[in-house]
């Protein structure tokens, strides 16, 4: 099990079926220890996406719970919820629905009530972290693919949530790109729960990892160092 003194995350027994009858994953335990940096990887059709959504609450499980900080997530709870985790979708089209960046940076700390001299000063901060100055009166559509993606990130994080799920932070951006949204989660000081299909993208972020079969179930957790047994990786679809 992966754990530590307190649990951030703790599922036992889940499982999720979409609404078509496919199973996204099936018989998940686990244990996310606060401040615990782990890598969920898989092969594409492995179920990693859809355990990272139950995970974060976004979807609730066919079977068995799982608990935020000890909450079990649910309709009455969900501010309380909402102020303890961020999630960032694989695409930022997924996430990104407001007129300016600058009215993206200002959404999430809006529905958590922040006064407007916090929010002036959180977008302040955030766009001078993500170099986001010249694009904050662009609607995102016209964005690049990295810099949606540098906007999605600021918009989740300046929330300042203590868990940060991520699914495929840096998918299909350029490398200059990548290079900063890398260097930005590294310094991300709470827990943080993500997919990648990049191995060493998980190698440099985390510390432990979760492997997914293709029956979609895990088949392996540990050290991040499962990451170098090839053999386990072949027999998982990732290499």
């Amino acid at each position: 099990m992966i754990g530590s003194t307190i649990n951030a995350i703790e599922a036992e027994n889940i499982s999720y079926i979409y609404p078509d009858g496919t199973t996204g994953f099936r018989d998940v335990s686990l244990k996310i220890g606060e401040g615990e940096r782990v890598a969920i990887i898989g092969a594409n059709g492995s179920g990693k996406s859809s355990l990272l959504m139950v995970l974060s609450g976004l979807l609730k499980p066919k079977t068995g719970y799982v608990r935020i900080y000890g909450i079990e997530p649910n309709k009455k709870n969900v501010e309380t919820i909402r102020r303890m985790v961020g999630v960032v979708f694989q695409d930022p089209d997924d996430f990104l629905f407001n007129p300016t960046v600058r009215d993206e940076l200002m959404y999430a700390p809006l529905q958590l009530s922040w006064s407007t001299e916090e929010i002036e000063k959180a977008v302040k901060e955030y766009s001078e972290i993500f170099n986001l100055h010249e694009i904050l009166h662009k609607p995102p559509f016209r964005l690049s693919g990295g810099e949606k993606k540098k906007v999605e990130i600021a918009s989740v994080m300046i929330a300042k949530p203590k868990i940060l799920f991520l699914d495929e932070p840096t998918a299909n951006i350029d490398g200059k790109a990548k290079r900063k949204i890398m260097e930005l989660l590294n310094d991300f000081n709470g827990t943080l729960v993500l997919t990648s299909h990049e191995l060493e993208v998980a190698r440099k972020l985390c510390g432990k990892a979760i492997v997914m079969s293709m029956d979609r179930k895990i088949m392996a957790e540990g050290d991040i160092g499962l990451l170098d047994d090839e053999g386990l990786l072949e027999d998982a679809g990732v290499l």
